[in-house]
């Protein structure tokens, strides 16, 4: 299957020098000096055996149409008598290419006719009552046939239009070199043969539009930019996301594990949900005071007692001896047993520690375990002795505070704490240290914190 034909893009005719009907080689003559191009102003209608790129090149003739025609009288205003006819073109053995008025329907598939039937290599038309400097495209309803459009599949020979303008001037030009003598224009024609003189012809050349030397257009070169800007544009931003996606895994990896400075990235305003909060623990303040000398005599008890166990060990093994007092001894066990008795009944009042659900302060635990033979005396959690709530400044008051205790072991009043992490931050007003659990993290990491991150890393 051939490649489809090329759309015309120039006419251009010269008055061109033919030696004689033996010599068909065509010859530019120095007083011959009519030169006409259409440039860019040529419609192809028809493309059937069209030659493909080639330029079509002929003799300019005007075809005749029968003496009976009506159409020779619609014509004749427009075609000059001694217009070159296919007769004055012949001898020459050259291609022609025909051109003929579009005033009718009728009138143009007469002249399409009489083309054929000359064997030209194409036919053009021209409209002599537009002054447009373009005629209309193909498609428009102007060049339709009685047939419609179906003409421009069915002729034998590629149809072209050109302006009216155009077409008027090419008509008087060949009534000037058409070298019938017959019909001289004011007794004079310039093409008249004479005995051994040569003739001379318009030759017409039919050049067609070559898309692969065709320069592209500067709208078309700043598309190819801009999509070329837009390609890299979107690999650039695939492969950032791309890195961006493993910074926040890695980030999502050191915060589980506790590596990140939670204030150095600004997370330390998050808030601290009420489940967290819940697992604080929550006190009644003690007597700090009390619970020190306590915690003293709590200590000689213990040390008492010691030595009470070591004087019974003793005892048993001189048990054999009838001169030892054993009553003595026995008064003294009961009279140090009765003031640790005593020693545990203070400790047990002083301090009372609320754990997290109970109701009131009878119902916990004492803060200060009683002295065992294994365990010496400690505090469950107070491991702080604050005296001021550092978020309101005002004094705790012995048995009547309830204060909350966080991780890090400071203690605040339980209003003002959980105000404090539940509406501005989750930071320890006094430390700066998190009270958040390792790697809890609520909300998504976003490409903004993985930078901050990543500058603050370059910078250490």
């Amino acid at each position: 299957m051939s490649p489809p034909a090329a759309a015309a893009k120039s006419l251009t005719t010269a008055a061109t020098l033919f030696a004689g009907a033996t010599n068909t080689t065509p010859s530019t003559n120095d007083s011959a000096t009519f030169h006409f191009v259409v440039d860019g102003a040529v419609q192809t209608l028809s493309t059937q055996n069209a030659p493909g790129n080639a330029p079509i090149r002929g003799l300019l003739f005007v075809p005749s149409l029968d003496a009976e025609n009506s159409c020779n009288n619609l014509t004749a205003p427009l075609i000059p008598t001694n217009v070159t006819r296919y007769s004055d073109v012949e001898r020459f053995r050259f291609p022609t290419i025909g051109l003929a008025p579009w005033v009718t329907a009728e009138c143009a598939q007469s002249f399409l006719d009489a083309s054929q039937r000359a064997g030209s290599d194409a036919l053009v038309f021209f409209l002599p009552a537009s002054n447009n400097s373009k005629p209309p495209p193909a498609e428009d309803p102007t060049w339709s046939l009685s047939n419609g459009g179906d003409w421009k599949s069915r002729n034998i020979l590629p149809v072209y239009a050109i302006p009216g303008p155009a077409g008027v001037t090419l008509m008087h030009q060949l009534a000037w070199y058409s070298g019938n003598t017959s019909h001289a224009h004011n007794g004079h024609n310039e093409s008249a043969s004479m005995p051994g003189e040569p003739d001379i012809r318009l030759f017409s050349l039919i050049d067609f539009e070559r898309g692969q030397n065709k320069m592209p257009s500067l709208w078309g070169f700043i598309l190819a930019i801009l999509g070329t800007i837009l390609v890299l544009s979107m690999i650039v931003l695939l492969c950032y996301q791309l890195v961006q996606k493993r910074r926040r895994e890695s980030l999502q990896r050191r915060i589980e594990s506790g590596e990140v400075d939670m204030e150095m990235l600004g997370l330390h305003l998050m808030k601290v949900p009420r489940e967290v909060l819940d697992t604080l623990p929550i006190y009644t303040y003690p007597d700090w005071g009390a619970l020190s000398d306590i915690s003293e005599a709590n200590d000689k008890s213990c040390l008492r007692s010691d030595e009470t166990h070591e004087v019974e060990a003793k005892d048993e093994g001189t048990n054999s001896s009838p001169d030892t007092p054993t009553d003595v001894k026995a008064e003294d066990t009961i009279e140090d047993s009765g003031k640790e008795e005593s020693g545990d009944r203070e400790l047990s009042t002083q301090a009372d520690i609320i754990a997290p659900g109970t109701p009131s302060s009878s119902q916990s635990q004492s803060s200060i375990s009683t002295c065992t033979k294994d365990t010496p005396p400690k505090l469950k959690r107070l491991s702080h002795s604050q005296t001021t709530c550092a978020i309101c400044l005002d004094d705790f008051i012995p048995h009547v505070s309830t204060i909350r205790e966080l991780t890090c072991g400071h203690i605040f009043h339980v209003e003002c704490i959980d105000a404090s992490l539940s509406l501005n931050s989750c930071l320890c007003p006094m430390c700066k240290k998190s009270v958040l659990p390792p790697g809890y993290y609520p909300v998504p990491i976003t490409n903004r914190v993985v930078h901050r991150d990543y500058m603050i890393r370059r910078t250490v």
